[in-house]
Formats: structure tokens, C-alpha cells, sequence
């Protein structure tokens, strides 16, 4: 599933990022670390809106193409594999359970898991040369990420906002799955899990 990924530029790219934040410390807010730029010359289509909440409405066990890329692209920077498509069981509501969200596996406790989650945040919400803000998450197709007890939300405009699962009366009681301490979560809208988003024509064909 990697014949997506340009792997040679991502690992340097990752590699690169990684020392930055070392080199900015713990302390380094957001603002001060977000120096990322996304180009827009790859794009021949133009950047998505922010999208809308897409809730699940049916059951798909399939995965969608874009989430495979997208699984394929994040994994190539480090982290685990983790789970894209849910059984159709039970009440709530998921992306899950349509195929088109991917979790992946990253420790909140590990300082290097950590960075990662950190420089992808960065990258996906950093603007674009012309200005353009939340410029690759937006191009992606990205619907919402949580991450370490924190939800970033497009229909929100990104703004990072606390984050308590349905399913936990507390942040203390909680698991670290429901807390989204030993992964990340990120849902997609229905077009940027099909591929159809520019992010997703950008890519290089498969050799």
C-alpha cells in the first residue's frame, strides 16, 4: 500500500521537522513552532473550503482509497498502523463504521511520538504561500483529528478545543483510548476519503 508515498523526501521532510521542535524546546508555543509552509505550486486544483461535519449515515467495511494513501503517508513518518474500518454494532455514530477515518498509533507518553504528533499538527495547519490558512488539511480533506485530549475540529476553523469522550465521566477514570493518548484519530470528509481531494491528485501515480 506505499506505492503512493515519496519516501525519501518524507523521511528527510519528518527529519527535519523533528530537530526544529528540539531545537525550540518544550516551551516553544504553537505559533512559534508552526513555521511550515505548504506550497502550493504541486496543486492544480484549487483549495478546498472548510468542510462541514459529515456524520456517519451507513455501514461501509471497505476502506476508501483516500484513507489508504493518507494511512500509507502518516505510517511513512513514523508511528503504527492502526485500524480504519469499526463493525457495524452499536448505536453510535463513527466514521469508522463508513471506512473513511484512520487511526494512528502514537504514545502521548513518548517524547518521540509526541514530536511526530506535534510536526504533522503544525504541517497540516500551517498556511500556505499565499497565505492560505490550515492549508494541507483543508487540501487532505481532513474532517476533524483528536489527539491527546484535544479535538481540531475544520467546521470549527481548527481551533484546538478540549476533548472528553461520551464515554468517560472524567479525564482521570478515562482510558487512554478514549482519551486518544495512544493514537490519532483523523476522520475524513466523503470526497477526501475517496481520493478526490487535491491533495490526493498531487500525489505521483503508483510506478
Amino acid at each position: 500500500m506505499g506505492a503512493f508515498v515519496r519516501a525519501a523526501a518524507l523521511v528527510a521532510g519528518t527529519v527535519g521537522v523533528l530537530l526544529g521542535l528540539l531545537a525550540a524546546g518544550p516551551t516553544a508555543s504553537a505559533e512559534e513552532r508552526r513555521g511550515t509552509v505548504t506550497a502550493s505550486a504541486p496543486y492544480l486544483m484549487p483549495l478546498e473550503p472548510y468542510a462541514g461535519y459529515e456524520p456517519q449515515t451507513t455501514c461501509k467495511r471497505r476502506p476508501k482509497p483516500g484513507v489508504l494513501v493518507l494511512a500509507d503517508w502518516l505510517v511513512a513518518r513514523g508511528g503504527g498502523y492502526g485500524p480504519i474500518s469499526r463493525s457495524c454494532r452499536g448505536s453510535s455514530t463513527s466514521e469508522h463504521k463508513e471506512s473513511r477515518a484512520f487511526d494512528w498509533l502514537l504514545d502521548a507518553d513518548d517524547p518521540t511520538d509526541q514530536a511526530l504528533a506535534t510536526a504533522l499538527l503544525d504541517e497540516l495547519f500551517a498556511p500556505d504561500d499565499t497565505g492560505q490558512p490550515h492549508a494541507l488539511a483543508r487540501r487532505m480533506g481532513i474532517m476533524y483529528v483528536i489527539w491527546d485530549d484535544t479535538m481540531y475540529a475544520s467546521y470549527d476553523g481548527f481551533q484546538a478545543e478540549r476533548y472528553l469522550s461520551s464515554g468517560c465521566r472524567s479525564r482521570r477514570t478515562c482510558s487512554p483510548t478514549l482519551r486518544h493518548r495512544d493514537h490519532m484519530h483523523l476522520s475524513l470528509t466523503r470526497q477526501g476519503a475517496k481520493g478526490l481531494t487535491s491533495w490526493y491528485a498531487a500525489q505521483e501515480p503508483p510506478v
